[in-house]
């Protein structure tokens, strides 16, 4: 066997940062104002309330092969999706296969809530580049009289993810 040349100590490398990944619900308000929020408890606000998955991946910038499995626990009534999504016969389950761009170490998705979309679980498998790296169980939970000032975290939800709401950044003045 060859010996290398070069220090006998053995290089240490920097620790891997811990992947975070979270869910997250957005609401526009009756004043017109978006609300951010870490939960998986999604008011279903039609035209509302938006809800998506971020996923701290690191590296370079780059274009990856996603692959994204939502399961329902009931079926939808209309389903409004691209050709790069196929939906089961019986609208409970809908796989998109598409290229996604991993922007500052992040690759998110999200989507909005429309008429018809159905109270229950909504689970995403996400896998990148043919590996699978995460699963997002969302809590759908009508709201009978469509308050656009509804909380996520007031909602009751079998499965809740501790919410918290995301702080907007505030702009300082000069004085």
């Amino acid at each position: 066997m060859a010996q290398s040349g070069g220090s006998a100590t053995p290089v240490e490398k920097p620790a891997a940062k811990p992947v975070r990944s979270i869910p997250y619900v957005s609401i526009t308000g009756e004043d017109g104002k978006q609300r951010h929020y870490e939960t998986n408890a999604i008011p279903l606000l039609f035209h509302r309330a938006c809800f998506g998955w971020r996923m701290y991946l690191g590296g370079p910038n780059r274009v990856v092969s996603l692959k994204e499995v939502l399961t329902t626990s009931q079926p939808a009534e209309q389903v409004i999706a691209g050709p790069e999504t196929e939906v089961s016969d019986d609208k409970t389950k809908a796989t998109t296969r598409m290229l996604e761009r991993v922007q500052d170490g992040v690759l998110q998705r999200s989507w909005c809530i429309i008429p018809g979309d159905p109270p229950g679980t909504y689970t995403y498998d996400v896998s990148i580049d043919g590996e699978p790296r995460g699963e997002f169980v969302f809590c759908a939970i009508e709201v009978p009289d469509q308050n656009p000032n509804t909380d996520p975290r007031e909602l009751s939800c079998p499965n809740k993810f501790n919410a918290v709401e995301r702080a907007q950044p505030q702009i300082r003045k000069a004085s």
